[in-house]
């Protein structure tokens, strides 16, 4: 994908331009163990939850290409009939309504994925009806001829707030903040499948680390099964 379709994607993520169907979610406490899971339709959001999801899906397709959002193509191995590839065809094709596929999906990121603290698994689906082009660029609503449907996974880590004081304004006092559980912005996430050529791309993902120094090799081998490029 190139910057230009990547910024195609991400105005998706505005009120004005939102088509997404699902959301889905697993927290995950000290790395392994699933504390509680939710699936329900995106719109249905509060309007203040919709904008703080909005400004961490934006945030997962950030970057640099070529440093920590990168271009990735599936392994020979994980193309065959059981790999990867097949997995993710299947989980997109049920459009996050398949409660034994999403168990599966926590759990396969679960295994694969090294963090020592809570993090929340976030997942969405959208079914993008691409606008046609002229060649001067502009934009051709009813000129649409394809429907891109993808999925987009992203991992937030979930820590405690930082110690302080707070203003209580009911007793007019300055008191300790109690500290709560925040999720943070992407550590990673991949986009699937590509959206190459304004088209999809069901052979390559677009992957996204927020360390460029740290890709999570182990992570994109075991739940990709795509090779990273050399360094």
């Amino acid at each position: 994908m190139r910057k230009q379709e990547i910024s195609e994607i991400k105005k998706l993520f505005t009120p004005g331009n939102c088509s997404i169907t699902r959301i889905c979610g697993c927290y995950v406490e000290c790395g392994e163990n699933k504390k509680t899971e939710w699936n329900q339709a995106f719109l249905a959001l509060p309007e203040d939850e919709l904008y703080k999801y909005f400004e961490i899906l934006r945030k997962s397709l950030s970057g640099t290409l070529g440093k920590n959002l990168l271009n990735l193509e599936f392994s020979e191995k994980s193309r065959n009939e059981g790999g990867q590839q097949e997995f993710f065809l299947h989980l997109r094709d049920s459009k996050l309504r398949d409660d034994v596929l999403l168990e599966q999906f926590y759990d396969r990121i679960i295994k694969s994925y090294e963090y020592v603290g809570n993090y929340l698994i976030l997942l969405i689906h959208d079914a993008y009806d691409i606008p046609g082009r002229t060649r001067d660029g502009i934009e051709m609503e009813d000129a649409s001829d394809e429907v891109y449907d993808y999925i987009l996974t992203y991992i937030c880590p979930v820590d405690l707030s930082k110690p302080g004081l707070s203003y209580n304004a009911v007793e007019n006092t300055f008191q300790n903040r109690i500290r709560d559980w925040v999720v943070g912005m992407p550590d990673a996430a991949f986009l699937f499948p590509a959206f190459n050529d304004r088209s999809t791309d069901l052979h390559s993902t677009l992957y996204y680390s927020k360390d460029a120094e740290e890709l999570k090799e182990n992570f994109v081998d075991l739940m990709l099964g795509c090779p990273l490029p050399l360094s």
